[in-house]
C-alpha cells in the first residue's frame, strides 16, 4: 500500500435509495482500515432500519439534521454532532427537516464503499443526477442480494 493517498473523489459519485453517495476513500487505499463516503440526503430521506453485520458505522453530520436511531435510543443530531453505531446494532437515519443533509461517513473496516459503488446508480461526470424513484421490485431484489453479500441486513425498508 501507498504511504499517501490522494482522491478527488471525481467519477466516485452514486445515488441509492435517494442518497447521493461520494466515495472519498475506499478500503484498498486504506488498508482495508476504513472508507470515507460522502453522503447528502434530501428532506424525506431514509435508510430504513437496517445492520451493518461487518463493520462500524460513524457519521459527522456537516449541515441539516437528521433523526438517527441507534437501537432502542432515537436523536434528532444537527450540524456538528456526530454519531457511532456499533457493528451488530440496528439503525437508521432519516432526514425528517426540509433540507438536504450533508454528512462525513466512516466505515471501519471499508467494506460499505464497495457496497455503495456496487449498489448505487452512477452519477455521470456531468453532475445530472439521475431521477430519485423507489427502487423496482427487480431492483431491490438485486440491492437485496448486494446487501447480503456485504453483511448488511435490512430489517425495515426505507420508507416503511
Amino acid at each position: 500500500m501507498a504511504t499517501h493517498v490522494f482522491n478527488s473523489a471525481r467519477n466516485n459519485e452514486y445515488l441509492l435509495f435517494g442518497v447521493h453517495l461520494k466515495v472519498l476513500l475506499t478500503a484498498e487505499q486504506t488498508n482495508s482500515q476504513f472508507s470515507l463516503v460522502e453522503g447528502t440526503m434530501p428532506p424525506g430521506g431514509d435508510s430504513g432500519l437496517h445492520v451493518h453485520h461487518r463493520e462500524d458505522e460513524s457519521m459527522h453530520i456537516m449541515e441539516g439534521s437528521l433523526e438517527v436511531t441507534i437501537g432502542a435510543e432515537t436523536q434528532v443530531l444537527g450540524a456538528g454532532d456526530s454519531y457511532f453505531a456499533p457493528r451488530g446494532i440496528p439503525h437508521r437515519l432519516r432526514n425528517l427537516g426540509d433540507t438536504p443533509m450533508r454528512s462525513h461517513m466512516i466505515a471501519t473496516p471499508g467494506e460499505f464503499a464497495s457496497f455503495v459503488m456496487e449498489a448505487g446508480i452512477p452519477i455521470p461526470e456531468s453532475g445530472d443526477m439521475p431521477p430519485v424513484t423507489p427502487p423496482t421490485p427487480a431492483q431491490m431484489e438485486v440491492i437485496g442480494k448486494l446487501l447480503h453479500k456485504w453483511g448488511i441486513e435490512m430489517l425495515v425498508p426505507p420508507g416503511a
